[in-house]
């Protein structure tokens, strides 16, 4: 019996003894041997295909469960399955088969319900042309779950999209965040999403070079602004202050952006209030011709290295010093050892009879 009479077979009869034909069929692909599955496999995706949607669930169902992992099995027919809105038929195909390229599967998940995406988010190894119409499609549920599957490749364009989707789901914001592939231009497009909370997590926790990058750019341009637009009003520089002291600005940018401005009277209050001294203790220290205090305050107060490099440079320029100078007070104050910052401060406190309990103690 060729394939028209088959097919024919199977028109003429009811969806019951469709469904015994197909089985029959189905029986006969799977037992077929190597010298014959590609014949045998032609004939029984053309026949099968035309009659898909008269047979019934089950039958469907069983014929999806014994030719998902099988090789040679029609692609056209697993694409089918793949698609059909009964999510049992299609489980078994989304789930397990794996001659299904990327772009075919790419082509179902186009068409198909929530539920079916869920599953393909389960895959391993998925290609940025499927990713691409995940992102497209998919709810927040599934675009977190996508995101969560570290073996999913995410095109640029693609994280583009899902940036723009996380505007107002912190969910997928956090699910962004997570990402070890996010590309630069996506992380600077992202910050200005999170919250002041989920920014000072990512800084803390400095799991994501990329994101933790853009954060610090974001926040040192926003200093930056502040500083230009008011021009040192003394509510924003106030602000700022507040905002490096309360953890949600970094006390390098804010250090960094006073240095950079020679706004050496703002760096010592700033200092002042990081360590709990006086402003008229702390402010004459940042020209003080004996850099050490400085040195200890700075050290304290968590400046980094790079940070200090700014205000060595500024001092260099009030005092008039060569720029060998203020290079070797930057190298003086990289081999400070903190324990030793902490000892000196707490001398200079007792003889000036101040505060004597460092920062974060």
């Amino acid at each position: 019996m060729n394939a028209v009479q088959l097919t024919e077979l199977a028109r003429e009869g009811s969806a019951e003894s469709s469904g015994e034909l197909v089985t029959a069929l189905t029986d006969l692909f799977l037992r077929a041997g190597e010298d014959e599955r590609d014949r045998v496999s032609l004939i029984f995706g053309d026949v099968v295909l035309r009659v898909l949607d008269r047979l019934q669930v089950d039958a469907r169902t069983g014929m999806s469960e014994k030719i998902c992992v099988e090789a040679g099995a029609p692609k056209d027919l697993l694409k089918a399955l793949a698609a059909d809105e009964d999510i049992g038929v299609a489980k078994p195909v989304l789930e397990r088969n794996r001659t299904l390229a990327d772009d075919e599967l790419a082509e179902v998940a186009g068409t198909v319900s929530g539920a079916h995406l869920s599953l393909i988010c389960k895959r391993q190894g998925l290609k940025p042309v499927l990713t691409r119409v995940i992102a497209q499609r998919g709810d927040p549920a599934i675009l977190c779950q996508m995101l969560g599957n570290a073996g999913a490749a995410i095109g640029a364009d693609s994280f583009d999209l899902l940036v723009a989707r996380a505007r107002k789901d912190s969910d997928l914001q956090n699910a962004l965040c997570e990402r070890e592939d996010l590309p630069e231009a996506a992380a600077q497009r992202l910050v200005p999403f999170l919250s002041k909370e989920q920014a000072q997590r990512i800084r803390e926790l400095n799991a994501n070079p990329t994101l933790v990058k853009a954060i610090a750019e974001r926040t040192k341009n926003e200093v930056e602004i502040q500083l230009r637009e008011f021009q040192g009003a003394k509510s924003k520089t106030a602000t700022l202050i507040d905002g490096a002291i309360d953890g949600s600005v970094p006390i390098d940018v804010a250090a960094g952006a006073f240095a950079d401005k020679e706004r050496a009277f703002d760096l010592g209050q700033l200092l002042a209030r990081r360590v709990g001294w006086p402003e008229n203790v702390v402010v004459p220290l940042v020209y003080r011709e004996d850099e050490q205090p400085l040195f200890f305050l700075c050290r304290l107060s968590g400046v980094s290295d790079e940070a200090y490099m700014k205000i060595a440079r500024m001092r260099g320029k009030r005092m008039r010093l060569s720029s060998a100078a203020a290079s070797e007070s930057s190298r003086k104050y990289a081999a400070l050892p903190l324990e030793e910052a902490v000892a000196s401060f707490k001398a200079m406190a007792k003889k000036l009879k101040l505060p004597v309990a460092p920062p974060g103690a």
